[in-house]
Order: C-alpha cells, then structure tokens, then sequence
C-alpha cells in the first residue's frame, strides 16, 4: 500500500536522507513498500512537520505556510450559521 499524492501537500517541502529535496511524486513512489503504520506516522509528519525515520530512510518535512487572509492573518473558517435551535 502506498501513500496518495493528496496526503502530501504542496506547500510543505520534503528531505529525504541521501538524496536531499524531493517532490511529492518521489514521496508516492517511496512509499510503495510501507506498512500502514508507517503511512499514519508520515500523514502526521506531513502535516506539522518534523523529522522520522521509515525503512532505513530519514525523511524531514518542512510545513508549509498557513492560509492567510490579505492582512496576513490566519483564516478564521467558514462564518457561524445560525440554526432553528436557536
């Protein structure tokens, strides 16, 4: 089982030990030989960043930047809807 090229985002870039920067494509095409609790350890990875160890190899992930609005202030999400309950 391999990882899907959604799990890797595109902002985040991706260092694998040996062979330095690599795409996401290189990252889909590693994970051919994972196990499914080395895929749930990358997704985590991926996600906020940081250092771990899969197969012998050493990947480091560098999260990429948030969403920001034009004032550069992080997106508050969808504005609450209010319902018949209320």
């Amino acid at each position: 089982m391999s990882i899907k090229k959604v799990s890797v985002t595109k902002t985040s870039s991706f260092t694998v030990d040996g062979e330095g920067r690599v795409s996401r494509e290189r990252i889909v095409e590693l994970s051919h030989d994972w196990s499914e609790k080395d895929i749930i350890l990358f997704k985590k990875i991926a996600k906020q960043g940081g250092v771990c160890r899969i197969k012998g190899n050493k990947y480091t992930v560098y999260p990429g930047e948030k969403i920001t609005n034009s004032q550069f202030q992080r997106d508050g999400g969808a504005a609450k809807m209010h319902g018949p309950e209320e």
